[in-house]
């Protein structure tokens, strides 16, 4: 097999939730990275899939999962005029990485407006600070791919694949993880870049692209069709579940095996409205572990699972 690993966006409570879900492969099946062959993410999976790449394992991050809240988004500096100033810069970012029909937003940003209305409304400093002193500049050995989008091309661009511009991997983790409008976008090359969900929540398509034949995905802003949420959170996931069926369908069509891990019930209860809280996210890694251990032992049976760190 070659086996894609997919991570998917979810801010600090989707990684929270990735950690926790990893984990239990890792105990139940002896599922880890050194099974993977490409490892693709996209915003909150893209900072997982780099740690796991560079050495870390899911049980070094799962132990930090009440670390997270040093990586909470933190309050701009400056007065008035300068959060008008970012205010105008984010609405054009949002706008750009939305509205794609022809209008004026067809016009890529100028790198004069860009200083005169700098987007992001909340500093990624605490999170970039733990990014760059703990992953390397140098990108791993093991294939890894993280999601962006552009903004002057209004294309999908997939850092460390082939053929895309080079950014140190810190800042490529930072790039996916831009929420348009509320962090600063990332130069790179001719582009600038903001979080790869923009484009895709998961971007699942880029494991065919790479070859695989296997996909594992994580998809925390989903939900497990097989076990739904209440009403309300079916309503607020149901366009990202969509979405993740659809594309976990187009792949099973070309003969590539979907292994989804999706939350159910608890877990989206756990998880919440507020993805980027800081708080309470040991519980919803916790939830997330002890959920995924269940859900392992129930599809063994039936080898739904089956052979995946063969």
């Amino acid at each position: 097999m070659k086996i894609a690993l997919v991570l998917g966006a979810g801010g600090l409570v989707g990684i929270a939730h990735h950690v926790g879900v990893l984990s239990a492969l890792s105990d139940e099946l002896g599922f880890d990275q050194s099974h993977v062959d490409l490892a693709i993410g996209t915003s909150a999976g893209s900072a997982i899939a780099a740690y796991l790449r560079t050495g870390w394992s899911a049980h070094d991050l799962m132990k930090r999962a009440g670390d997270l809240q040093d990586a909470a988004p933190g309050t701009l500096s400056g007065g008035a005029i300068d959060l008008l100033r970012h205010g105008i810069g984010s609405a054009y970012v949002v706008a750009r990485a939305t509205i794609r029909v022809p209008s004026f937003l067809s016009l890529p940003p100028v790198p004069m407006l860009r200083r005169a209305f700098p987007a992001g409304v909340v500093a990624m400093d605490g999170g970039a600070n733990i990014l760059d002193r703990e992953l390397p500049r140098s990108w791993p050995d093991p294939r890894l791919w993280l999601a962006t989008y552009d903004l002057v091309s209004r294309r999908r661009v997939v850092l460390g694949r082939p053929g895309a511009p080079y950014v140190p991997l810190s800042s490529a983790v930072r790039a996916s993880c831009a929420i348009p409008g509320v962090y600063a976008p990332v130069r790179a090359a001719d582009g600038v870049l903001v979080d790869g969900g923009a484009w895709s929540l998961l971007n699942l398509d880029l494991a065919a692209l790479g070859g695989c034949d296997t996909v594992v995905c994580v998809a925390p802003m989903s939900y497990d069709p097989a076990r739904p949420p209440d009403r309300r959170d079916r309503v607020l996931r149901e366009v990202a579940t969509r979405a993740l069926t659809r594309a976990a369908d187009r792949l099973r069509r070309q003969g590539i095996r979907v292994i989804m891990f999706a939350p159910g019930p608890l877990e989206v209860l756990t998880q919440g409205v507020n993805l980027m809280r800081s708080n309470g996210l040991e519980r919803v890694a916790d939830v997330a572990y002890h959920e995924t251990v269940a859900l392992l032992r129930r599809r063994g049976r039936d080898g739904g699972v089956g052979g995946l760190a063969a």
